[in-house]
């Protein structure tokens, strides 16, 4: 495995404006997460394991997908967990890490696809995020909707 990409990548820092955001989160076992969220309050969460055995290679397979909304309560984000759905596919993208720059100048470690996550809502750059709150999913504590009650 390519142990540059353990870690939490985002691109808020490289789209400071935008009204929507997406990071990916590599652990050392192998497993990760996608993150998408708006500014409107929905959110999904992407769960795959992934493999970089093939230098420039990278492989997610996706196995799970979470949505809802996110709301912010004495300055903690808190996630409500709508829709919990199995997922199967398989993505093979090209990657390459190297130095760059934040819109405003400022050095970042760049981690670049050769294309976008579209099927997941996400671009194709990601800058490393130095000292991530956690590695664990946004998603991973948050309620779930009663699975008997009606819809």
């Amino acid at each position: 495995m390519d142990e540059r990409l353990i870690g939490l990548w985002s691109d808020r820092m490289l789209y400071p404006s935008d009204v929507e955001s997406a990071e990916l989160a590599f652990r050392g076992d192998g497993s990760g997460w996608l993150y998408w969220s708006s500014w409107s309050t929905e959110f999904t969460v992407s769960r795959y394991t992934w493999a970089a055995f093939t230098p420039g290679k990278l492989v997610l397979k996706f196995h799970r997908t979470l949505g809802g909304t996110w709301s912010i309560d004495d300055g903690v984000t808190r996630h409500d967990v709508e829709s919990d759905e199995k997922e199967e596919s398989v993505v093979e993208v090209g990657y390459g890490i190297a130095p760059g720059e934040d819109p405003f100048g400022n050095p970042v470690t760049l981690l670049s696809l050769d294309r976008p996550l579209d099927d997941h809502l996400a671009g194709s750059r990601f800058a490393w995020a130095e000292k991530p709150e956690s590695l664990s999913d946004p998603s991973a504590d948050a309620p779930r909707p009663d699975p008997s009650s009606p819809r």
